[in-house]
């Protein structure tokens, strides 16, 4: 997905309205600890079977490509989760999002963390954990991968978006 499309509008108005975040960035960009979303997501979106809550999105990548991403963060999150096997769903407060869509008040933000990166799909980005604090990543709650995997609502849900069969053809 082009980085011009409605997905990253969020992305591009901090980076060039915070030159902290800006800086954060190039750094990192250049040594490989944050990129933007790539094949590996992308396969992921595109793999699974979804149900949308609104006409316009048919596909989970409907919801990326029409900007539904930015705002509904606990969404998305939650919906690109059932992709991973070792994901834990993080909520908390990320600032830099302060007066941004559905963040209005503190900049509350949900994202996923893999052992060694965090997943955010308002921002579109993978970060490497060590950045987490550089950013400013605050935590207030974690769902662990062991806590999913021992819910049998949320392995339901899971079994259903990562179904082959329901997709045709579409392969992971």
């Amino acid at each position: 997905m082009n980085t011009d499309s409605k997905a990253f509008s969020q992305f591009w108005e901090i980076y060039h309205k915070n030159s902290d975040f800006n800086k954060i960035i190039n750094e990192n960009f250049k040594n490989g600890k944050i990129r933007f979303f790539n094949d590996n997501e992308w396969d992921k979106i595109n793999s699974q079977n979804f149900v949308s809550p609104i006409k316009e999105m048919k596909e989970f990548i409907d919801m990326f490509s029409l900007g539904y991403n930015i705002g509904n963060c606990v969404g998305a999150s939650r919906q690109l989760s059932y992709s991973y096997h070792d994901v834990d769903i993080v909520s908390g407060i990320l600032p830099i999002l302060k007066g941004s869509l559905n963040a209005e008040k503190e900049g509350g933000h949900c994202w996923l963390e893999t052992p060694d990166s965090i997943i955010d799909t308002t921002l579109m980005l993978v970060i490497h954990k060590s950045l987490k604090n550089a950013l400013g990543y605050i935590e207030e709650q974690r769902l662990t991968s062991f806590q999913l995997a021992c819910s049998p609502v949320y392995q339901a849900r899971k079994a259903f978006v990562n179904d082959r069969n329901l997709k045709g053809n579409r392969t992971k």
